[in-house]
């Protein structure tokens, strides 16, 4: 499938690249364009005296271009991808020139040879399985003492702010919280240091309005943490598999793989990026058409490269997935993946009384859950109290604090009632993506540019 130009905007790994990719989507721009069945090709002028040559493999879509930028893609793989998108008969049907050609074939001999290396790895010996096992053993005990440590100082940490109370909290200064997220970080509990850096954030470097609440939430919410790993033993085993990751332990990707698949047509609704820990997030929300299920896929990018799956918001496709384990099971894997298709519709949403009685159980199955996914309908901006939506019963709903696309969401209202797709953390809705005059409209890539 042919991506349309929304969708190629959200394979661009930031703003700049996706405005300047938009900036050359135009035919002054390239030379020698064409296209076969498996590839697209145009050469693109740049300040030097030759011009780059930029290619596509549709089948990932895949990119490649002889300009010595380091974002993947580039902005000349955009705009070339734009360019088809724009308009189809600027590329002649042709056999690729020899330096697609060439490209196109390395890949194809490279993921052979990845085939055939894995089916011709030796066997691993009893003995050396057993080894192996009992160094990680060993390994994972280590670990495990560390991060109770840890976890216990952060509790006595927590009493101790707990007993003094959260009004002078402020005053503290930013160095306060800085002390205990470095001890979290030396006990290999990553994810705490990250929370409590965020926590401190929250404080000095953001204008919330409530951000004193959203402290006191994240702090009980780490308290809460801290007393499920100090009986962790006593949870039931997919409760056990939600705390250690939450405490940084992680799932090897082919284990995940092994877990039962869940066939059906999934339809993409939602999909944001957002830093984490100094790398690039693109959490993707999808929905399984006759499961109902949600599914969040995680991918991850460091510096200006590109994520390496890509899947674009407002498409459906048939295929696997195997959830990560745990009691509430959103984040997937894709197992198997058809080709992908225009987005025609969505599922029914829901109203409130379902998002809150979903949740409500969702906490009661999984109690450090952050964010639930869901789609609501008929809700409607009011125009009088700004991150305000009203429900078809005239019920307010918050919006959370740091949704930036509030003048948008009244545009593309009109003052009509929206189906809107979003997270949900029980106080306050995240709007993601808004069902509009027929087509899915991803707030955090199509209102980019």
């Amino acid at each position: 499938m042919l991506l349309d130009a929304s969708q190629i905007l959200t394979l661009a790994p930031d703003a700049a690249s996706a405005k300047a990719g938009s900036q050359l989507a135009s035919a002054r721009s390239w030379s020698n364009l064409g296209r076969s069945d498996a590839a697209l090709w145009g050469e693109c002028q740049g300040s030097g005296k030759t011009p780059y040559r930029t290619q596509i493999d549709l089948a990932g879509p895949a990119f490649k271009c002889s300009c010595p930028s380091r974002k993947f893609p580039c902005k000349h793989g955009l705009g070339l991808y734009l360019l088809l998108a724009g308009d189809a008969a600027l590329f002649p049907a042709d056999a690729p020139p020899a330096w697609v050609a060439d490209w196109l074939q390395g890949r194809q001999e490279r993921q052979e040879k990845k085939t055939e290396k894995a089916a011709a790895a030796p066997e691993v010996t009893e003995e050396a399985r057993a080894a192996a096992v009992v160094q990680a053993r060993k390994r994972e005990d280590k670990r495990e003492a560390k991060v109770g440590a840890g976890v216990l100082e952060l509790q006595t940490w927590l009493d101790d702010l707990a007993r003094e109370g959260l009004a002078g909290v402020r005053s503290r200064g930013q160095g306060f919280w800085e002390t205990i997220a470095a001890r979290m970080a030396d006990a290999q509990a990553a994810p705490l240091a990250r929370r409590l850096q965020r926590a401190a954030g929250l404080l000095y470097q953001s204008a919330l309005p409530d951000a004193e609440s959203m402290v006191a939430s994240e702090l009980a919410s780490m308290y809460l943490l801290a007393r499920a790993w100090a009986r962790i033993d006593a949870l039931p085993a997919p409760l056990q598999a939600d705390v250690r990751a939450l405490l940084g332990w992680t799932v090897a990707q082919e284990d995940v793989l092994c877990e039962p698949a869940v066939a059906d047509r999934w339809r993409v609704l939602a999909q944001s990026t957002f830093d984490d820990d100094r790398v690039k997030a693109r959490a993707t929300w999808l929905h399984g058409a006759a499961s109902g299920r949600w599914a969040l896929l995680l991918h991850y990018a460091v510096g200006n490269g590109g994520f390496q799956q890509q899947i674009a918001p407002a498409t459906a496709f048939d295929g696997e997935l195997c959830f990560y384990p745990g009691a509430w099971p959103l984040r997937a894997l894709v197992k198997t993946q058809g080709d992908p298709a225009p987005l025609r519709e969505i599922p029914a949403p829901i109203d409130l009384d379902t998002v809150l009685d979903t949740h409500a159980r969702a906490l009661a199955a999984q109690p450090f859950l952050e964010r639930q996914p869901v789609l609501l309908g008929g809700l409607a901006p009011d125009a009088n109290a700004r991150h305000v939506v009203r429900e078809p019963q005239g019920r307010r709903i918050l919006l959370h604090p740091s949704f930036r696309h509030w003048p948008h969401l009244l545009a593309l209202s009109g003052g009509h009632p929206l189906a809107v797709c979003g997270e949900w953390d029980g106080r306050t809705l995240m709007p993601l993506s808004v069902w509009s005059d027929g087509r899915l409209v991803n707030l955090d890539s199509d209102l980019a540019t």
